[in-house]
């Protein structure tokens, strides 16, 4: 393996706040790409963070895929589109979802861009999408899948493995032994993390013999309420719903998130704890994501326990009851429809997507309930109602916020502070910690709360900051 002259590493998005994971490691004339995330966020902080690149896109030799979700392959296509040939390293199950997610997503920016102009045409507002469904058809024509824990060379003088992340279907961490003039270092990227307590994958196991470690941090400072507590309170949002007749919307993620909402519901349904209530998942790339769940529902990264629910079952994500709505005119014949019921539909954050045209039609009514079940971005519009704000635009309109705005902090894919502590502590890195993607608060209280466990050399890296790794 050849001795690299320099070795750096460099964070490019996903440094001091969450989502837009971008890092890039430099040894001497090549260089590796750790994800190439979209930062999520308000409109125009995000299209001027999402435009530019810190580095020449053409300069990339090689990516490393860590997931699926768009706050670390969304920009992919951006990056092709100007000049990047590099090969994208990424489990089966991450190749075959980040098709389904990037298409969509380009889809998204296309109508979303249309629908935006069109309503503000007399005001001469108009948007671009960052990128189309070509764009990302060119990144993924670049796509090398690769088992977990198969051995390959991204770039010389560096070797590579993915490990199971447990964060959601197909997550992977990146081990890479790296040769530096000081001799071999390994570095773990652990992009997100999954938790200890799942309802749907295997937990992550830290590897040995870690010199650095890049981690996340988004959830630093707390930890998360009990998965068991989950069927309970979504059974007290339902009943509250069938009580009012009214709608529950879920904004949800497409990946994972809708998974399990919907397994919980499967799960009530069975033991006859689930009220008679209709249900929708109205996302075409929630189902097509279902579908690729129930594919490898019998994989070892899934958790024993739902392996064995879903031989038992034989239906965990409820095809047989569960109203899946693929076209659009299946989701506008919701608006006319009266509840209760759930609507499940993407974005979790919601900053696009059908979500928004139900939110649009439902929020100024009292009897509906909005139920966040997701991480909520600074400047998104889940985070403006989860922080109670009266009123909210939806595509530049202001609407009263009437409905009840609710959270359920059970669901979390990503590792609570005692789990990333318990994860820190067995990979023991012997040179340092970066701590990533967490907004300034989380990570703060996570360095610290490392500083009192004896862990030395953790950073915060600011955006754009280099460390050499020696």
């Amino acid at each position: 393996m050849k001795n690299n002259d320099k070795v750096t590493i460099s964070f490019h998005g996903a440094a001091g706040e969450v989502t837009g994971s971008r890092h890039l490691l430099e040894t001497g004339d090549q260089s590796l790409l750790l994800d190439c995330g979209m930062f999520q966020g308000h409109r125009t902080d995000a299209d001027a963070k999402n435009r530019t690149f810190r580095f020449p896109p053409a300069s990339v030799d090689a990516v490393i895929l860590s997931h699926a979700h768009i706050d670390h392959c969304g920009l992919l296509p951006l990056l092709y589109k100007n000049g990047c040939d590099a090969p994208i390293y990424a489990t089966p199950a991450t190749a075959e979802i980040t098709g389904i997610m990037l298409a969509d997503s380009a889809r998204l920016q296309e109508g979303d861009a249309q629908y935006y102009n069109k309503i503000h045409a007399a005001e001469n507002l108009t948007i671009e999408p960052l990128y189309e469904e070509e764009d990302a058809k060119l990144a993924l024509a670049h796509m090398k899948p690769l088992e977990y824990g198969a051995d390959f060379a991204p770039i010389p003088g560096v070797k590579a493995k993915l490990l199971n992340a447990g964060h959601v279907l197909g997550s992977a961490m990146t081990q890479l032994d790296i040769e530096t003039p000081a001799g071999g270092r390994r570095l773990l990227y652990t992009g997100d993390l999954g938790r200890a307590e799942t309802l749907l994958l295997d937990d992550p196991v830290a590897p040995r013999g870690v010199d650095y470690l890049v981690i996340e941090s988004t959830y630093g400072d707390r930890n998360h309420e009990p998965l068991a507590d989950a069927e309970g309170q979504l059974t007290e949002v339902i009943k509250k719903a069938i009580a009012q007749r009214g709608k529950i919307i879920i904004p949800s993620f497409a990946l994972e998130r809708t998974q399990e909402i919907i397994f919980i519901l499967d799960k009530l349904r069975r033991s006859g704890a689930a009220l008679d209530i209709p249900v929708y998942v109205d996302s075409p790339m929630a189902i097509s994501l279902t579908e690729i769940f129930n594919k490898h529902r019998e994989e070892f990264c899934f958790d024993a326990k739902f392996r064995d629910y879903a031989r038992m079952d034989g239906d965990p994500f409820g095809f047989d009851y569960i109203r899946y709505l693929r076209t659009k005119e299946e989701s506008q014949t919701l608006n006319n429809k009266n509840g209760p019921m759930i609507i499940i539909s993407a974005s979790g954050m919601c900053e696009g997507g059908r979500v928004l045209h139900h939110l649009r039609n439902n929020i100024e009514k009292e009897n509906n309930t909005i139920l966040l079940v997701g991480y909520q971005a600074q400047g998104t519009l889940g985070r403006k109602l989860q922080d109670g704000l009266p009123k909210v635009k939806i595509f530049g309109i202001e609407h009263e916020v009437g409905a009840t705005i609710e959270t359920m902090h059970t669901f979390s894919s990503h590792a609570g502070k005692d789990d990333l502590l318990a994860f820190i502590k067995a990979a023991s890195p012997a040179r340092g910690v970066f701590l990533v993607h967490g907004d300034p608060e989380a990570r703060a209280a996570l360095a610290a709360a490392l500083e009192t466990e004896g862990i030395k050399n953790v950073k915060c890296p600011a955006l754009g900051e280099k460390f050499e790794l020696n």
